[in-house]
């Protein structure tokens, strides 16, 4: 592997472990700081969706900028979003069981329960986060691979000068 590749994937990880650290804020806002009652969160949910893509496109840009090849820039983006999804399902995993008596309280989660055969509200959230955890580790990690070779088509033209902004052709 190129010395470039694996700077790629080295920066991929930084990304998203800084990314990771922004959503877990979020999430224990959300959840413990400033609990809603209803589900009324779609906006946060939103905006750290749209970052997460923006992390992803920005690792294959920085990556094509530092002559990473087309592998390296995929590898990077794969390994960062998996990152990020299993990381995110984790801080939920700690939020939910460590707050569980403010978790528990969200209108969501006792009609879940109340529908569920679950033995207690501790056990029915966790059953609920075996799905996310395979989804966003696996969806993040394939969505990672494809947005950072679509960031690196832009990085790669950037690079080469072929790209103009403002006017002026970028270096």
């Amino acid at each position: 592997m190129q010395i470039s590749d694996r700077k790629a994937i080295k920066r991929g990880m930084v990304i998203a472990g800084v990314l990771w650290l922004g959503l877990a804020g979020e999430i224990l806002i959300s959840n413990v700081v400033l609990p809603s009652k209803t589900d009324g969160d779609a906006i946060s949910v939103g905006v750290s969706y749209l970052c997460v893509f923006a992390a992803l496109f920005l690792t294959g840009t920085l990556a094509a900028r530092d002559g990473a090849g087309r592998k390296g820039r995929i590898l990077a983006g794969l390994l960062a979003g998996s990152m990020i999804g299993a990381l995110t399902v984790a801080t939920f995993v700690v939020v939910d069981n460590v707050w569980l008596d403010i978790v528990a309280q969200q209108s969501a989660k006792i009609d879940g329960f109340a529908h569920s055969n679950a033995g207690s509200m501790r056990e029915y959230i966790n059953h609920e986060l075996v799905g996310p955890a395979v989804f966003l580790t696996v969806g993040l990690g394939i969505l990672g691979a494809a947005l950072s070779w679509a960031g690196g088509l832009i990085g790669r033209l950037s690079r080469s000068g072929q790209l103009s902004i403002g006017g002026r052709r970028s270096c």
